[in-house]
């Protein structure tokens, strides 16, 4: 059995593997508690263990070091894996997230057929989009403050942008990121998302034949406004199980 766990910058994703991999198996998001907990309902001498972290964090290290599992392998970004071919002189520097996401929607779209090149754009903490070539070449990407990141910055740096206890106002019925906002908390939630939609969008523009594949957290709200391309939000787990080899 293997445990595949991807670990961000906020949140840590896991998933169960009895034999092969299969996509209906869902994945779980949580704490490094929630993680804990898992683990030690599991019989871990016969668990293969597969790391994918931006974070490595010392419990997280303690927690993996004190399992007594059969093997831990855990993912770094590589030169050339997957069939894609990495841009960065130091490969090693890419975010294995970034690494593993375009491999697995490298494959994803190979096994469609499609004789195109991809977009993947992550919407996690960070933002980033990276482009593939139809051959594997990463031919470069963006990285900038994702949703969070970018609120909390300007609440954090500006003086005058201040959070105040106002909500912003969100009954569901209506598309957000399509209004102008009416108090501090919705002008800057606003303004961000509609600063990532419109990268996305440039982006998408100037590779107008590049499939796009969202995943992240807020993968989905972007692709509900582009109405284009495909959101999978266990890429970074699909990639950490293509490469486990």
């Amino acid at each position: 059995m293997h445990l595949l766990i991807d670990v961000g910058n906020t949140r840590i994703k896991w998933q169960l593997i009895s034999g092969e991999y299969d996509s209906a198996d869902k994945s779980y998001s949580g704490s490094l508690q929630d993680l804990s907990t898992l683990i030690k309902t599991l019989d871990n001498h016969e668990l293969d263990v597969l790391v994918a972290a931006v974070n490595q964090t010392e419990e997280l290290k303690k927690l993996l070091g004190q399992g007594n599992f059969r093997s831990i392998a855990v993912a770094n970004s590589q030169l050339s894996q997957g069939g894609v071919i990495n841009s960065y002189v130091h490969p090693e520097r890419m975010g294995v997230d970034r690494w593993l996401a375009m491999i697995a929607a490298f494959e994803q779209n190979k096994s469609n057929d499609q004789h195109k090149g991809i977009i993947v754009v992550d919407a996690g903490s960070a933002l980033t989009i990276d482009i593939v070539s139809v051959n594997g070449q990463h031919q470069g990407g963006y990285i900038v403050p994702g949703l969070l990141m970018a609120q909390q910055a300007l609440f954090t740096n500006t003086e005058r942008v201040m959070k105040y206890d106002e909500a912003a106002v969100n009954d569901g019925e209506y598309d957000k990121y399509k209004k102008l906002g009416n108090n501090t908390i919705q002008c800057v939630e606003y303004g961000v998302i509609n600063q990532m939609i419109a990268l996305v969008k440039q982006v998408s523009e100037e590779y107008l034949d590049y499939k796009i594949f969202f995943t992240g957290g807020d993968g989905e709200l972007l692709a509900d406004y582009l109405k284009a391309g495909m959101v999978d939000k266990d890429l970074v787990l699909k990639g950490l199980w293509q490469v486990r080899n």
